[in-house]
């Protein structure tokens, strides 16, 4: 189709760009030449190409912004839909990348403040760009002023949305709600294409390697270090602000682009500005002459690494702190009151104070807490093949791939004992070689043993007895006659009867029986197969689970940790749980890593971490660097200033020892005369 010459009151001049269904003319009023403007065409008929050109003419009508490119008038002209737009002398931002590479630094900033100010406005009034990219950021010629253009697929709060499932934007801008669809993309969404867009000016290049999002890479992962992509001379500081701008969870992203403007101006003003202190006219609060070294929160690995899962606010806090710690005269007034404190330490320490350096940090502490898992060998399990069912035929399943109760806490467990799948099979008992019967114990397979048993001896005769008895009667020299007397002329003496003999002593002899073990069969049942002979074997394992804690913080030499601990409010600013091992980030913390590696020491194959959870506090730290101003005194004193309650442990090297020594004299005098006024008055009477 061929596009009119004029539309409108505008004659059409040259074509300075075109989109996937429309074109964009610069063109001027025919009445007025010098008014210029870009009058962009709808080239496409389709009924919902259509519908968006006229939801992107209404949206752009409510938008009045210096950094948003202003919408004159909308319109049609057989058969096109058009829009009369600023024109906007220059090119796109893309265009000058391709053309320069990298952005100036300042350049890159100031481009970032101006579309981060059109994208917070755009969002007060519930307009999500969707398309947040170089080719829609244009830049005016003469003035760099930055404009954000085309909100072609723009949607406002509580608009219908016609595709729902649509991938809609710049390849490589997208944000991980892209990928789930149109109902996901939020202004948070904006805020990852924006942080892509400040990568990209200050690199020329983009985050990753491949373009995350797309059907051969659709995860997506933390951006490389800007180092890496020839940003050598950019502080490290800058890629926790990117980080945190591209967090894959949209709630660990800043909450407005104003944040993110705020946290790169901190840290380029902290790195650029050195304080410079100049003799005043009030002496009494004003610090000696001199340049002060004063830094901010020194560049650490846990906001470098961990930035976008940080809790922001105790972050923010220690950053301001900081800023108004490198004000002399707060640090004045706090050494000031700190001396005023303690009875005898010098006074007004602050006034009298020469400050030659200011430097913060945080000291972290960590909580690392863990559950191990162990899983021993697997090893058999049998049990008679009472029934002789068939077994399913199923894969062995390793022992690490078999599900046990799902871990939710950190709740130790006895644990049990767990068949394997896949690992059941018939074997012939081994004790009983699959008879079913063992030789018997007792018998050892005799069927008879030898048992030991007592014979009685045959009773004395009768004739026997008789002549005994007479023997005795003879014995004694006497012979009864007929008439019963003895014929003996001594009288008859009774004599006692003689005993009968012992009995003969028993005998025993051996003979066989029966085994009463086996019934005289030889063998019993089998104890491990009950007789069947044949064993179901399996294959199980036994598991626990147990809990340990580990601890750690960074090292500062001459720091007293349970004290600080005791004394400063430690600020919780990162918790998070990893099932099955570590975070990868967490190693890249330098102070961390080698608890990491002693609690993978318990580690092998029978033991996995299958939870760990890492808990991050801080105390924020100030270090001053101070003489006292005395003639002939060169040395250089060092305090710190303690968490966000600004607390300074007493120092003896600020004592005033003239009031200590007349404290010490007084206190003698007045003792030693109590003890003499003692003696005085019981002993010298």
């Amino acid at each position: 189709m061929n596009i009119p010459e004029q539309i409108g009151n505008y004659t059409l001049d040259r074509e300075i760009g075109s989109g996937a269904s429309s074109q964009v003319w610069l063109a001027h009023h025919t009445k007025i030449p010098e008014h210029k403007v870009a009058v962009k065409v709808l080239m496409s008929q389709d009924r919902e190409a259509i519908r968006r050109f006229q939801r992107e003419a209404g949206i752009a009508a409510r938008l009045r912004h210096p950094n948003i490119v202003q919408l004159y008038d909308y319109g049609y002209t057989q058969p096109f839909f058009y829009t009369l737009l600023e024109h906007i002398a220059g090119g796109s931002l893309r265009q000058l990348i391709e053309k320069q590479g990298r952005i100036p630094l300042d350049s890159a900033l100031k481009i970032f403040r101006q579309i981060a100010t059109a994208l917070d406005y755009a969002h007060s009034l519930g307009v999500v760009h969707r398309d947040v990219s170089p080719g829609n950021i244009l830049i005016e010629q003469g003035s760099e002023r930055a404009l954000l253009t085309d909100f072609g697929i723009a949607r406002e709060n509580g608009q219908e949305i016609t595709i729902s499932n649509a991938i809609m934007g710049t390849p490589g801008f997208l944000s991980p709600e892209h990928i789930q669809g149109s109902r996901a993309v939020t202004h948070s969404s904006d805020l990852f294409s924006l942080g892509v867009v400040l990568y990209h000016m200050l690199s020329a290049q983009m985050p990753w390697d491949e373009y995350p999002g797309l059907s051969e890479n659709p995860g997506f992962s933390p951006p490389m270090p800007l180092r890496q992509r020839g940003g050598e001379n950019l502080p490290g500081e800058v890629d926790r602000v990117l980080l945190t701008m591209l967090a894959i969870d949209p709630t660990r992203r800043f909450p407005s682009a104003r944040a993110a403007v705020d946290e790169l101006d901190r840290i380029f003003t902290r790195h650029r500005m050195t304080t410079q202190i100049v003799l005043g006219t009030i002496p009494v609060v004003a610090p000696s002459p001199g340049t002060i070294q004063a830094s901010g929160v020194a560049p650490n690995d846990i906001e470098t690494t961990l930035g976008p899962s940080l809790i922001r606010d105790p972050i923010d806090r220690a950053h301001r702190r900081a800023e108004d710690l490198r004000n002399p005269m707060l640090i004045t007034s706090l050494l000031d009151t700190w001396a005023s404190q303690h009875r005898l330490h010098r006074k007004l320490i602050g006034r009298l104070s020469r400050l030659h350096k200011v430097s913060s940090a945080n000291v972290y502490f960590y909580h690392l807490h863990l559950l191990y898992e162990q899983r021993s060998p697997a090893e058999d399990d049998e049990e008679p093949d009472h029934q002789a069912q068939p077994f399913a035929l199923t894969p062995e399943i390793d022992r690490w791939k078999i599900d046990l109760p799902a871990v939710t806490d950190f709740t130790e467990h006895p644990g049990d004992r767990v068949t394997l799948p896949g690992t059941t099979r018939i074997v012939s008992c081994r004790p009983c070689d699959g008879r079913g019967l063992t030789p018997c114990p007792h018998c050892h397979g005799k069927q008879r043993i030898l048992v030991s048993r007592q014979v009685s001896a045959p009773p004395a005769s009768a004739s026997a007895a008789t002549a005994a008895a007479t023997f005795q009667d003879e014995s004694v020299g006497g012979i009864r006659s007929g008439g019963g007397k003895s014929r003996s002329s001594t009288a008859q003496v009774d004599e006692p009867p003689t005993s009968a003999p012992p009995p003969p002593a028993p005998r025993t002899e051996q003979v066989l029986v029966p085994c009463p073990e086996c019934e005289g069969r030889g063998g019993i049942t089998c104890a491990r197969c009950e007789g069947v002979g044949r064993l179901v074997q399996r294959k199980a394992f036994r598991w626990h689970r147990e809990t340990d804690l580990l601890r750690t913080q960074d090292d500062r030499l001459a720091l007293d940790e349970d004290w600080l601990q005791r004394t400063c409010k430690a600020e919780v600013i990162y918790t998070e749980r990893q099932a099955g091992g570590f975070r990868p980030e967490w190693s890249a913390i330098s102070t961390l890593a080698p608890t990491l590696a002693q609690a993978q020491q318990r580690t092998d194959a029978d033991t996995r971490i299958v939870l760990s959870e890492l808990t991050i506090s801080f105390i924020p730290v100030t270090d001053i660097l101070f003489d006292l101003g005395k003639p002939g005194d060169d040395g250089l004193y060092k305090l710190t200033i303690y968490g966000f309650e600004n607390i300074i442990p007493a120092d003896w090297r600020f004592l005033n020892w003239e009031r200590v020594i007349t404290i010490s004299l007084v206190t003698f005098f007045t003792l030693a005369s109590a003890i003499m006024a003692y003696f005085a008055f019981f002993y010298g009477r």
